[in-house]
């Protein structure tokens, strides 16, 4: 496959796909989008090099008290780390489907008693489905996740965070937790830090692409299918996270479907389920849903395995 094909499958195909997934003009979400001045001073302070706030991008963030806590609470606060393209909480976008978390979000507050001082999300990448094909797990990227939950864990005194990542944010999210040093190019290396895995009390992995793309295989040139840090099946942070296992929290859970329409070819790369975080605890499998079902209509299971832990 050409890199112009591949091209069409990760940029024009999510355009199509979201278009088809919701009327993003008749999606009326129901929280309180941004993060809290609070929570906007603390992190802008807490580390200036990463721009969290996003005010260039509407709906990009969630999350906050209205005072600091001065206690550890009494829930594990939840980090989500979107995918490609998408906006962290957004309201759909240009596309529709740029939804982030505000699905999950809206039903772990209505069912779970949670509060918007429990719930983080910014937005890491340009939110531009044209540039998908142009986003890879940069430093940039890498680092603004990792500064993000170690800035959650900072702000909110808890000793642990659950995590939860779709799509590239699987993969992201769990370079930032396990550490170690990766390269952008033949000469660009980057390191992240030690593991901060005893500080995840569980990780939720909803249709990543953790053995990377079949889409991707003859297509390397383009910057999210690297060899370096892309989705290549051959890439070389991915074989590096895949080395070991339970390197991402205390719990580990993947949730996907066969029917997955970016991912495509039943989650199947090189005979391994690349849907399926390695050393999962559990996958939840469901028949029938697209790439961004899996983001949003798993949200009872979810909550269900987070009440458990």
């Amino acid at each position: 496959m050409t890199s112009q094909a591949v091209l069409l499958t990760i940029g024009f195909l999510m355009v199509l796909g979201g278009a088809t997934f919701m009327n993003y003009e008749d999606n009326v979400s129901t929280i309180d989008h941004g993060f809290t001045a609070d929570f906007a001073s603390f992190i802008k302070s807490f580390d200036s090099k990463y721009d969290f706030i996003r005010s260039d991008i509407t709906w990009s963030t969630y999350g906050g008290a209205e005072t600091r806590p001065t206690t550890a609470p009494s829930k594990y606060p939840i980090v989500f780390i979107h995918g490609n393209s998408d906006i962290g909480a957004g309201n759909g976008g240009t596309v529709g489907w740029q939804t982030g978390f505000t699905t999950l979000i809206e039903h772990l507050q209505n069912y779970g008693g949670y509060t918007k001082a429990d719930l983080y999300v910014t937005t890491w990448g340009p939110a531009n489905p044209n540039l998908a094909s142009q986003n890879s797990h940069s430093e940039k990227y890498v680092m603004t996740t990792r500064r993000f939950i170690e800035g959650v864990l900072a702000y909110t005194k808890a000793s642990k965070v659950i995590v939860i990542g779709h799509s590239m944010g699987v993969t992201l999210a769990r370079a930032a937790i396990i550490g170690g040093t990766y390269s952008e190019s033949l000469l660009a290396k980057f390191t992240v830090g030690d593991p901060i895995t005893n500080s995840i009390a569980a990780f939720f992995g909803l249709a990543g692409a953790n053995y990377g793309l079949v889409d991707c295989t003859y297509a390397t040139g383009l910057p999210t299918c690297s060899t370096y840090n892309g989705f290549s099946p051959s890439s070389q942070m991915l074989t590096a996270l895949n080395s070991k296992t339970r390197r991402e929290g205390a719990k580990i859970y993947s949730f996907w479907s066969p029917n997955d329409d970016i991912i495509k070819y039943n989650c199947i790369v090189n005979q391994k389920n690349t849907c399926i975080v390695p050393g999962s605890d559990a996958s939840y499998q469901q028949n029938g849903y697209t790439h961004f079902d899996v983001r949003d209509k798993f949200a009872a299971d979810i909550l269900s395995l987070i009440q458990k832990l």
